[in-house]
Order: C-alpha cells, then structure tokens, then sequence
C-alpha cells in the first residue's frame, strides 16, 4: 500500500511540472538563504570565541573583585597584585592551556594640537608571541623586544598620528599612584588586529614596559586564563581554589560568556536569525498551500472517483500529505545543498566588511569567515522538511474529506 501511494504522489507530482517546480524553488530558495544565514552565525560564533579568548577576556578573566565596578575611572589601584606568586599556581593546574597577565594603559596621545585616545596593551612577548601569531598580522617592522621601549601599532591608530616604524610616539597616562606620567615608544612595526577597535586605537608593548610606566610594582590589570573550553565552570572552580589557597579573596574570576559584549551579541543575534529563518520558511510553505489547494480544485473529480472506487479517506490524507513531503524533501535537499557551495567560496576568503566595524567594540572582525556546521546543515534540512510538511497537512485534510457526491458533480 504504501508503495503504491508513493507512485501515485510522484505521477500527480510530475503531471503539472511547472506547478510542482515552483513549490521545490519556494522550499529551495528558503533553506538556501537560511542556509547562508546561519554558516555566518557560526562563522561569527567562531570569531568571537577566538578574539575574546586571545585578545579580551581569555576563557576565565581575573581581575580584582572592584575593577568592574569602577572601571569607567581607571582603577589601577584595583589591580591583581603580586601576580608573579599567582601565575605559576594558575599555570600548574591541568586545566589550563593558556595563562595571560595584561597591563592596560589608557592614555592619549598628541599630534599638533589634536588629542588622540589610545590604549596600551603590556603582554609577555615571549609567551603570547607566537600564541597571537603576531608574525601573521604583521603589515610592517618587527616584533617588538621583550623589556624595551618598543611598541608594535595599530595601523589606524598610526594612520592617526602619522607613524610608520622606526619613529618615536609619546603617551600621557595616569600611575596607579594617581599621579600624570608621560613616556616614549618606538614604533617596531604596524599590525592588523583582527578587531577593528583595536586597530584604530590600540598598540602592544612589552609586558615589564608597560608596568614600569604604570608603577604597577609587580602588578597587572588582569590574567586571562584559557583551557580546552569543553568545562568553563570547571575551570573558574579551579581558578577559585588557587585563590583561596593563597588568600587572595579580593579577586574575581568569570567566564568569558559573562564578560564578552560579543558573546551577549551572538545570544541576541541567534534568536533573531531563528525568527528570521522561520519567516522565510513560513513564506515558502505559503506556496506548498496555495499549491496543494489549487490541485484539489483541479481534481475535485479525481478525488471523488478515488473515493468512490472504495480509497478511504485516511489514504487520501496520505496521498496527498506524501505529495507535499517529496516536494518538501526535494526542495530542502536543493536548497541546503546549493546554500553549501555558495558558503564555499566566502568560507575560504572570509567577507570582508572594512571600516564598518571599525568603531564597534564587540570582539568581532573586520573579517568573518562562514563556517558550515554539520549540525546546523541538518537542522535547517529537517526544520525546512517540517514546515513544509506541517504546511500541508490542512489541505491534504480538506481534500479528503470532500464527500465523493459532491466532488463527482464538481
């Protein structure tokens, strides 16, 4: 029986081709969109996790426990003190793949009569280096050395002040002491930063360097902490028992999903494009209805004489719903497929958005490679097949339940 029902959908199905093409074109051309749609939320997904990782949060940020509240004014008295005691114990615990002291510096440099804000980042160059891979971003000069007055620019931000390496910059900050301090850094080399912010604002110098200037005495602004990201909460655990074990009650770890502007994005973002993918969808199936409707009109007749002929009214219901699922199935199966290879090629070069994310401080790059998820492929296959499927199920009833008098004098 079911094979004979499976015959008779795919005769009626190729008896108006034209009719049956438009509806797999509508189901097609939404689960290709869609398909589109969310390879570049991964993509983003994907981007974020990395910026904030490398360059903002880490896995586990750890500050002390006051800086968030106050940092629109700089607390540096706020800071993690003493960290050369802590990261020894952070980087023992076998959670850890990564452990990161930064030393912010937010100052303002001058150009002529123009004051540009700019912001300092002190990493350890010889651990975090080649973890950056700041040879890659490099547009020109070299590396700056570990302990000198050399700084590594960010092309914007040298655009601004009209620096190219080899010549000197001056910043104006403020100490932890409070007090106004003025130093000079020699430009090494310009670098891309994957983040547009950055670019426009940010250079990198040598850990100790920036401490120095900041009169840290051994303290940094934060430790980003990375693992393997497959137990987060399990890491912040971890951090917090080495905090407690050496009395250091005043500082605070949290995960990166609790920090990370770009990850409060994606959590917004990815409900948007499911509203938006439902959309799409719904108006696709609009055409399986009007499609489904308009050929029970055309075979009033039929489908009394089927009924007539003894085809009980459940049969009819299954004629015409498997109908609707083989076109349903056709078109997701096109759309999802031709939505592949169209990410293809923009997975490989990335698409580039320029300075349209120059100034938005959320860890998401000028950049953004597509990223094909195999779960999210077969997601929006079998969320398409449904829609459809569900689109169907009310005119497949309607058809069968015409009584056979009524649809033979039709």
């Amino acid at each position: 029986m079911a094979r004979n029902i499976i015959t008779l959908a795919t005769r009626n199905i190729l008896r108006n081709r034209r009719r049956s093409a438009l509806s797999v074109t509508a189901i097609a051309l939404a689960a290709c969109t869609i398909t589109l749609l969310f390879a570049l939320l991964e993509g983003i997904r994907a981007d974020v996790r990395h910026n904030s990782w490398n360059y903002e949060t880490g896995e586990v940020r750890l500050r002390h426990a006051l800086f968030d509240r106050y940092e629109h004014l700089n607390p540096l008295h706020y800071t993690v003190a003493e960290a050369d005691l802590l990261l020894p114990a952070l980087r023992s615990l076998d959670q850890t793949h990564r452990v990161s002291p930064r030393v912010h510096i937010q100052g303002a440099t001058f150009r002529g009569e123009e004051m540009i804000p700019s912001r300092g980042i002190g990493i350890d160059l010889d651990r975090e280096g080649e973890d950056l891979d700041l040879e890659r971003l490099l547009l020109s000069g070299r590396l700056p050395r570990p302990g000198t007055s050399e700084a590594l620019v960010g092309a914007g931000l040298a655009e601004k002040l009209g620096l190219s390496p080899g010549e000197p910059f001056t910043v104006l900050t403020t100490t932890r002491l409070r007090s106004s301090n003025a130093f000079t850094l020699d430009v090494t080399g310009l670098v891309a930063f994957p983040l547009g912010h950055m670019n426009q604002t940010s250079y990198l110098l040598p850990l100790e360097t920036a401490g120095r200037y900041l009169r840290m005495e051994g303290g940094v602004s934060e430790i980003l902490i990375s693992g393997t990201g497959s137990d987060t909460p399990g890491l912040v655990r971890a951090v917090e028992e080495v905090l407690q074990a050496q009395g250091l009650d005043q500082l605070r770890p949290l995960p990166w999903t609790e920090v990370s502007g770009g990850y409060r994005y994606l959590q917004v973002a990815d409900i948007i494009y499911r509203i938006i993918a439902l959309c799409f969808f719904l108006v696709g199936s609009s055409v399986i209805v009007n499609t489904t409707m308009m050929t029970i009109h055309e075979r009033t007749r039929e489908i009394g004489t089927l009924s007539a002929l003894g085809m009980s009214e459940g049969t009819l219901v299954r004629l015409f719903f498997t109908e609707a699922s083989l076109l349903g199935t056709l078109g997701s199966l096109a759309g999802v497929l031709a939505g592949s290879l169209l990410i293809l090629p923009a997975q490989i070069g990335g698409i580039d958005f320029g300075s349209r994310l120059d100034m938005v401080e959320i860890d998401i790059s000028s950049v953004i490679h597509p990223l094909l998820n195999l779960q999210s492929t077969l997601g929006v296959f079998c969320y398409s097949l449904a829609v459809a499927l569900a689109a169907s199920y009310l005119p497949a009833r309607r058809a069968a339940g015409l009584p056979p008098v009524e649809a033979l004098r039709a």
